[in-house]
């Protein structure tokens, strides 16, 4: 199958100025028919594939490394493994930051039920400092 520029972009959820800047960055080359660009299934998925490496936050310098090394005749498997085994060390740290940040969203969330349960009148803030202080440690006991 292939598509045009404006098919592929509500495709794959972009705007047609986004592919252009994909393409102006080398990311991808889709083939000509004249003056018109013609996107393969094959650049739909690979665009599929940027969109979810820029999504875990992957850079453009990343991707156009990764993309260059992928065009290579003989890709050197290597290389690209290593862009992608240093990219996901990075999500994953940045994983595990986002999942202490949710278990402090889901302590103060336990607060404020508690409070609108117990209707107890005392200052919020107050309250959520003094349980804090406690989830603190119970994490420095784990």
């Amino acid at each position: 199958m292939s598509y045009t520029i404006g098919e592929l972009a509500k495709e794959v959820g972009m705007t047609i100025h986004g592919l252009r800047f994909y393409e102006k960055e080398g990311l991808v080359m889709p083939k000509r028919k004249g003056k018109n660009r013609v996107y393969s299934e094959e650049d739909k998925m690979w665009i599929e594939f940027l969109l979810h490496m820029k999504e875990t936050g992957m850079s453009i310098q990343d991707m156009k490394k990764y993309t260059t090394l992928r065009k290579q005749e003989n890709p050197p498997i290597d290389e690209l493994m290593a862009i992608l085994l240093s990219h996901r060390e990075k999500v994953q740290k940045q994983l595990e930051i986002y999942q202490k940040n949710l278990a402090l969203l889901d302590k103060k969330i336990e607060v404020y039920q508690e409070e609108i349960n117990d209707n107890k009148g005392e200052d919020l803030f107050d309250n959520f400092v003094a349980h804090y202080d406690n989830y603190q440690k119970a994490k420095e006991i784990e």
